[in-house]
């Protein structure tokens, strides 16, 4: 998402990242990975509750694929950092229009199941639909 953010703040996006970290804890994965998006501490799971996003099974948390992914992901320079909070949370994403209406969703099957950037800007773009 980092390489595409000139695209989504073309589109008029507001990306916003949640994560399950305290404040300070959030505020340092920003900095240390320089991530260039807004954050949102979540400590509690209020909005991953809200949004209805599941937890993955400790089975799945020690797969051989998901030492795959991310064996394959720190092999592309992706940094791993110290997981904070729930590691069993699942992630989702989510674009929601300025009325409040959710055009697209992606409720995570594991925790490297995310929609690429491209998916995200056709449906902005309005190239495609969810």
């Amino acid at each position: 998402m980092r390489r595409e953010k000139e695209a989504f703040d073309r589109l008029g996006a507001a990306v916003v990242l949640v994560g399950l970290g305290s404040v300070g804890q959030t505020a340092a994965f920003k900095e240390r990975f320089d991530v260039p998006f807004p954050m949102i501490a979540d400590p509690d799971k209020r909005l991953f509750e809200a949004f209805r996003l599941k937890q993955a099974s400790a089975g799945a948390l020690l797969s051989a694929k998901m030492v795959l992914r991310g064996v394959t992901a720190m092999a592309k320079g992706h940094g791993i950092g110290v997981p904070q909070g729930d590691v069993r949370q699942l992630p989702g994403v989510f674009i929601i229009d300025t009325d409040g209406r959710i055009l697209f969703s992606h409720h995570a099957a594991g925790p490297a199941d995310h929609p690429s950037p491209d998916v995200l800007l056709d449906v902005l773009s309005g190239e495609r639909t969810a």
